[in-house]
């Protein structure tokens, strides 16, 4: 059976500034939608056998919002590599802010459907 990230994902992530969140993530032909309470994910992901790269857009919508890297207001690109678990079912990534690789995070997602 070929693995897919296809579905609907929970996210629960940390970085290297010590912020911690969570959020929800849909994974569909190659496109990627999902948001936490502040913020929006919109990005793009490939999946080889059980390795994935993904590319996020991070945007605010409640002013004021604090990003997981203590920034406020901005529009954020991060990209993520990360591997699925042998059942599909879980998976891991580590990545960085576009532009500045020493804000690092890592991310759990949870595939619910």
């Amino acid at each position: 059976m070929d693995k897919t990230m296809d579905g609907l994902w929970t996210a629960e992530f940390g970085s290297s500034t010590g912020v911690f969140g969570g959020g929800v993530v849909v994974f569909q032909n190659g496109g990627i939608l999902g948001g936490d309470g502040t913020y929006f994910y919109v990005g793009r992901f490939t999946l080889k056998g059980e390795a994935f790269e993904a590319t996020l857009t991070v945007s605010p919508f409640i002013d004021g919002a604090e990003s997981l890297f203590k920034t406020v207001g901005q529009v954020l690109t991060l990209e993520l590599t990360g591997s699925l678990t042998q059942d599909g079912r879980r998976a891991v990534g580590q990545g960085h802010l576009r532009g500045m690789p020493n804000l690092n995070f890592g991310v759990k997602l949870t595939k619910r459907t």
